[in-house]
């Protein structure tokens, strides 16, 4: 297995003088801590296309009702096509990223709410999506995508960081065009973290593998990774994750003595309340796991979906 995961992200947040103006956007959460335990490629399809560092501005423009990426002082020199065929070029090399993280409002590498100019006076609208981006997304629409802007929420980022660590395990597998066995593990040791974004999906993800066979693995691989990663977007609740860590607790119910479970329970009480992390709830649970070693939950990922020091 790889050691780390890889992904890619936008050139000018890892410090690099991309930018319009002749300058970088990097962003310290990116470069000083998850570059400790990922990979990071940097991109800027800008650069790739020809344009110059410092470089008049672009944005994306409405023009006849579609978003087109052109200068921002001269709405005739249209560069959408150019962008497009560099991505419609490029993006098969990017085909085995674990994740992207792309610069918010960047009229080629802002995810969402980019801002499209619809009127000569410069009002805008806030919906668009980076030609880059856009294309990224449509041929691989199961890598996690985040902007650096939305790291900031610790939702949001431990999702991202948890929907790269799954995908990163997923890539790792050996011969996974016939390694049936591996499929069936996959999942396996990805219920509770499932469990914990929704158990109907949990129920349905299930069921694909059991329809699965040596003979169709091939070819129902990639579905089942769509459906898989499109759960793993789900946010968890507070419900849900008490829930499954209940579940957890069970397996050590004969090895607590009534204090212990007390104080567990107590825990669980506090972080449905917003009183405590869910992390701290996983120090203790690991805590008595380590003194009563429960072999099935040592295979789940839930516990620890990726390194602790970038765990919420």
């Amino acid at each position: 297995m790889s050691n780390k995961p890889v992904i890619g992200a936008s050139s000018c947040l890892l410090g690099n003088e991309v930018r319009f103006d002749g300058g970088h956007k990097r962003d310290r959460f990116i470069t000083d801590m998850l570059a400790k335990h990922m990979a990071i490629k940097p991109v800027c399809p800008e650069i790739a296309i020809g344009l110059g560092t410092p470089r008049p501005a672009i944005r994306l423009q409405s023009i006849n009702g579609e978003a087109r990426l052109v200068m921002s002082k001269d709405n005739d020199t249209d560069l959408t096509d150019t962008m497009q065929a560099y991505a419609d070029k490029t993006l098969e090399q990017f085909a085995g990223l674990d994740g992207f993280i792309f610069k918010k409002g960047s009229p080629s590498c802002g995810a969402w709410r980019v801002p499209v100019v619809v009127h000569k006076d410069g009002h805008k609208r806030n919906d668009g999506t980076g030609v880059f981006a856009h294309a990224f997304m449509q041929r691989f629409p199961w890598i996690p995508v985040e902007e650096e802007g939305r790291l900031n929420d610790e939702a949001l980022r431990q999702n991202f960081i948890e929907r790269v660590y799954a995908l990163h395990r997923w890539h790792n597998i050996d011969n996974p065009d016939t390694n049936m066995q591996a499929f069936i593990e996959f999942h396996a040791s990805h219920k509770l973290m499932l469990m914990a974004r929704s158990p109907a999906d949990y129920q349905r993800l299930g069921q694909f593998v059991a329809q699965t066979s040596q003979k169709t693995l091939k070819v129902r691989r990639q579905e089942y990774l769509l459906l898989f990663m499109e759960a793993m977007r789900k946010h968890n609740s507070r419900g849900k994750h008490i829930n499954v860590l209940m579940h957890i607790m069970g397996y050590l119910k004969e090895h607590l003595n009534s204090d212990d479970k007390a104080e567990l329970l107590a825990h669980f009480e506090a972080y449905r309340k917003n009183q405590l992390p869910w992390i701290s709830l996983v120090v203790l649970l690991k805590h008595h796991l380590r003194k009563h070693p429960a072999p099935y939950i040592d295979q789940q990922h839930y516990l620890k979906p990726c390194p602790d020091d970038i765990a919420a």
